[in-house]
């Protein structure tokens, strides 16, 4: 009988120790759904994730109430890669689309459209200039890989739009190439990426923090 009540005694210290050894961490739980709704940010049409997996947490050392919780992922086409930088330059397009009918006698819709050009304008050329003329190259090659990149490009159903749909579609491609997508990445090829999310020990147990 002691030897029983012995074993049941150490079962369930092993229970609470496991219990506790949970409490001093946000579980997956809790911190799955949080950080991959970070990591979906960096989704657009022709992207997906795979692989999202716990890669590492630790104790924020100005905070043993925070812990910082990171997730592993692949950010993978789905589509050519042409066809998911076109998709991010309507977006932008779309973006800076001026309003059809000003809502006051100053159209301030226009001022900020003019803002936004200068903006994509500004990102285009810094990205260009750092390519040391490997630029025109780059673009022919993409664009004969690409039918409807090469349809946005020369803008012949809109000759208004041309400049600043090629100054969308620069900014976008520079966008991904940050991210570290390649132009010869085809469909299944994808990068690796990491997202993470700090979490504060509540009354109610692991929240996430700001």
């Amino acid at each position: 009988m002691k030897q029983l009540m012995f074993k049941a005694a150490m079962a369930a210290l092993v229970v609470l120790s496991m219990a506790g050894c949970g409490e001093d961490r946000p579980g997956d739980k809790v911190a799955e759904p949080a950080v991959r709704q970070i990591a979906e940010g960096d989704l657009a049409d022709g992207l997906e994730i795979v692989d999202f997996k716990r890669a590492n947490g630790q104790v924020d050392p100005d905070s043993a109430n925070r812990y910082k919780v990171t997730y592993s992922y692949r950010l993978q086409l789905t589509r050519p890669y042409g066809e998911v930088i076109l998709g991010l330059a309507q977006g932008l397009l779309e973006e800076i689309a001026p309003a059809r009918e000003p809502a006051h006698d100053l159209d301030f819709s226009a001022l900020e459209q003019s803002v936004q050009q200068m903006q994509l304008a500004m990102l285009a050329s810094q990205w260009i200039n750092a390519q040391d003329g490997r630029f025109p190259e780059r673009r022919d090659a993409m664009l004969a890989s690409c039918a409807p990149c090469a349809s946005f490009w020369e803008s012949a159903d809109a000759p208004a739009e041309a400049d600043t749909r090629r100054m969308a579609f620069i900014v976008a491609w520079s966008h991904l190439e940050e991210m570290a997508f390649e132009d010869g990445f085809k469909v299944g090829d994808g990068v690796d990426r990491n997202a993470w999310q700090y979490f504060a020990k509540t009354e109610k147990g692991w929240q996430p923090a700001n």
